[in-house]
């Protein structure tokens, strides 16, 4: 056999590559190319569009800390745009690692290959190693350029921020690597699939919270004359890294200090590379046989789903809510996938999450005025918040399962309305209202009062009438949608523009009115106004046709 193999015409003079590298070009290529073989060039043109715009973006970034160089020297130069390449290099390869990990369309990839677990986990490390770094080298670009001026730099900066930097990388890429494997193994399918909405919708607030914080950072004295390392230090990951820097590039510092975290950086890496690849990779094959079983033998698949659903909807005050009973299995059934759906949870709540933390960041950014400052912010603020409804309701018109929707069009019912406001309903109930709750407890506890508290009553009326808005835009069904087929419309945009516009100027009004002592004649008024909203666009809904099933 092997004779007939260098003799085939297909083989003589071409060397085979290896399972290894066969391996990272797919994963590569769909990382940037996308799971659905239709319209593959369609979305291979929109991602690599997306990546571009993604790294000019970072290159913007990056000027940021590159305007530390001439002020600092080379090893607290190095320890910030580590710090910068952490928090949003790393924070970016983590929200999509999960994906790349965890997918249960490997097998129409790998088919019968005898590839073992350990050569994809390899692979699959690679690749995110690789995309981070590229992510990286466009967010320290402007960094490389001015570090060879900062004090005590020279030319060998260059190659060994590289260096570092792809060390970093590779510290990040192994340690997700690490953590999806230890949490797939210890606590199962469906606690791992909250993990990854959790951490990806966490690492976004980090990311903006982050992007309000460190340039106050940056303009701290203390920050900028840093020149030594305490114990806690080296706890900091862009400490190792930025001492290793400043070992292969030179420094004004003492360097006796700088070999203990620099040898942390090694070995740290070395230690959580093995760990990941090699220690837990002989459990990721287990691992995904498990994520991609749809019925199990434990005690958690055994228990009958949906019991607590069932008792929510009847309790009096939701029972009075959803008399309509297609309205409350819509209910149930977008609960059901809000709380359960891996696909809705990864795209949904990393989705919103800038929602829920931009009126904070608008609040605190806005307190600089005094006390009347941040009451004329929070009122826009708490608006603001509407956008959550509209942002999910636009979320949950796709799903994977999106051929599921055919049963709304041979079921007998009249009109798609109902189904609509069963839907944002349990947006309003689970997203919109308890995000409010929280906010105005958190801004009550911070002030020390509780006019915060009165402040967002203007939100409690006008939440339930914003979210009718998507309805606007013509008929909505829940998950009917396939998720590459959603796109923003301009007519999306506008009614985003101009709900956001009603939403600053009700805040602003609520504030205002506040301020002179006119409050509660606002909040009359606004109740008879957004009274009458709701009953114009729920005539205009029910006046849009019931379009039949697309062939």
């Amino acid at each position: 056999m092997s004779t007939a193999v260098e003799s085939s015409p297909h083989t003589q003079g071409r060397r085979v590559p290896s399972p290894a590298k066969v391996l990272r070009s797919l994963f590569w290529k769909l990382l940037f190319r996308g799971r659905a073989a239709q319209q593959a060039g369609a979305q291979k043109t929109r991602r690599q569009l997306g990546l571009g715009l993604t790294l000019f973006i970072y290159s913007m970034v990056g000027l940021m800390p590159a305007l530390l160089s001439k002020f600092t020297d080379t090893f607290v130069f190095a320890c910030t745009l580590h710090g910068f390449t952490l928090m949003f290099a790393s924070l970016t390869l983590a929200s999509s690692a999960g994906t790349m990990l965890f997918m249960k369309e490997e097998a129409e990839i790998l088919l019968h290959r005898p590839v073992t677990p350990q050569e994809m986990l390899r692979a699959k490390c690679a690749v995110l190693a690789g995309f981070a770094f590229l992510l990286a080298l466009a967010l320290n670009l402007a960094g490389l350029i001015a570090g060879p001026w900062s004090k005590g730099g020279t030319w060998r900066f260059i190659p060994a921020h590289l260096v570092s930097t792809a060390l970093l990388m590779l510290f990040s890429a192994a340690s997700i690597v690490l953590v999806y494997n230890a949490c797939l193994k210890w606590f199962g399918r469906e606690r791992l699939d909250n993990l990854l909405a959790t951490i990806q919708s966490l690492l976004t607030v980090v990311m903006i919270m982050g992007g309000q914080i460190m340039p106050r950072v940056m303009q701290l004295d203390a920050f900028k004359h840093f020149d030594h390392i305490t114990g806690w230090m080296l706890a900091l990951p862009p400490i190792w890294f930025g001492a290793l820097d400043a070992l292969l590039s030179g420094t004004t510092l003492n360097t006796s200090t700088m070999w203990l975290p620099a040898g942390l950086a090694v070995a740290v890496t070395a230690l959580t590379s093995w760990l990941a690849l090699e220690k837990l990779g002989s459990a990721y094959g287990q691992g995904l046989m498990n994520l991609n079983e749809s019925a199990g033998t434990t005690k958690e698949h055994t228990k009958p789903r949906g019991v607590w659903l069932a008792a929510i909807v009847k309790l009096p005050l939701l029972r009075w809510w959803l008399r309509d009973p297609v309205e409350r299995e819509s209910f149930k059934l977008t609960t059901a996938y809000l709380f359960r759906d891996r696909e809705i949870k990864l795209r949904l709540y990393p989705g919103i999450a800038p929602m829920l933390i931009m009126p904070l960041v608008m609040l605190f950014s806005g307190g600089q005025g005094g006390r009347e400052g941040a009451m004329m912010m929070q009122g826009f603020a708490t608006c603001f918040l509407g956008m959550v409804s509209l942002q999910a309701m636009m979320f949950l018109g796709c799903s994977e399962h999106w051929r599921a929707a055919a049963f709304f069009h041979v079921a007998p019912l009249r009109h798609w309305t109902p189904l609509f406001h069963g839907s944002r309903k349990a947006v309003l109930c689970w997203l919109s209202f308890p995000v409010l709750i929280l906010q105005t407890v958190l801004i009550c506890g911070l002030q020390h009062s509780w006019t915060p508290l009165a402040l967002s009553l203007p939100a409690v009326l006008f939440l339930p009438t914003f979210s009718l808005v998507t309805g606007l835009m013509g008929q909505w069904l829940p998950f009917s949608k396939p998720p590459e087929d959603v796109k923003n419309t301009s007519a999306g945009c506008l009614m985003m523009a101009a709900s956001m516009v009603a939403a600053g100027i009700i805040g602003g009004l609520s504030s205002w009115m506040w301020h002179i002592g006119h409050f509660a004649i606002f909040l009359a008024l606004e109740a008879l106004v957004m009274l009458g909203a709701t009953v114009l666009m729920k005539y205009l809904m029910r006046d849009t046709p019931w379009v039949a099933q697309p062939e």
